[in-house]
């Protein structure tokens, strides 16, 4: 008798449930697509969203804010369908990339060749804003000279935030031009000012493999005067490498 053909593999994904809240000003349906885009920041395995709550904010008597609660699926496995149609499906390596200033270089594509060199990989590249010497000086304060009291003008240091976001947004979309052969295994994303902060927000919605942080050296870099790479190691127990730009 000829032998039966083996059944196809069946695809067992494993997800991870991510909670979030996302708001809009205008309907519940940008709402949702905006929780939705920003989940698919870091993403690339985002199966399903489901609105487990919706209400709205009131002022005055005016609806002035809708609010979802989502539960978004995420795709946790790292297999993924092979690029040679008809093959076994191969696992990918995640790798969580963290700079700004340091786009400018050759530091990163270099990086994300040689990984990707060594295997099925995928990039998040996190871009936190880096302050400006404006808004530092903000945030520092001016003292008023007959008070003594530090005045700032709230609007003056969202406006410096502001621009400090756009900037990071310019380095972010230049460097990506780069990266074109990678596109299709890199998600991006900028962020504010605290790298921190940042890194715990995409690790609370993704998952990966290894962090590696791009910074100028000591005795320049804020991100180490501030011992990042080792708070985030201990935080969250993945293997962290701090790089610099060659010849620094």
């Amino acid at each position: 008798m000829p032998e039966t053909p083996a059944p196809a593999p069946v695809d067992e994904p494993v997800y991870r449930v991510v909670r979030l809240v996302s708001t809009s000003g205008r309907t519940w349906e940008e709402a949702a697509r905006r929780g939705v885009a920003e989940a698919a920041k870091s993403n690339p395995g985002l199966a399903t969203a489901k609105v487990i709550e919706a209400d709205t904010l009131i002022a005055d008597g005016d609806v002035v804010r809708y609010r979802l609660r989502l539960e978004l699926a995420v795709r946790l496995d790292r297999e993924r369908p092979s690029p040679v149609a008809g093959e076994a499906p191969v696992e990918v390596t995640r790798h969580l990339i963290v700079a700004n200033r340091t786009l400018a270089g050759d530091i990163i594509p270099a990086l994300v060749a040689e990984r990707a060199a060594a295997g099925p990989a995928e990039f998040h590249l996190l871009v936190p804003a880096t302050r400006s010497k404006e808004t530092q000086r903000l945030l520092t304060g001016v003292a008023d000279p007959m008070s003594g009291y530090t005045v700032v003008s709230p609007e003056d240091l969202a406006a410096a935030r502001v621009r400090d976001q756009e900037q990071a947004e310019e380095r972010l979309a230049s460097f990506l031009v780069r990266l074109s052969d990678h596109r299709q295994a890199l998600t991006s994303e900028v962020a504010g000012h605290d790298p921190f902060a940042a890194i715990g927000r995409v690790l609370e919605r993704s998952s990966f493999d290894e962090i590696i942080i791009s910074t100028s050296p000591p005795g320049i870099s804020r991100w180490l005067r501030m011992d990042l790479p080792s708070r985030v190691e201990r935080s969250y127990g993945l293997p962290v490498v701090v790089v610099h730009p060659p010849g620094q």
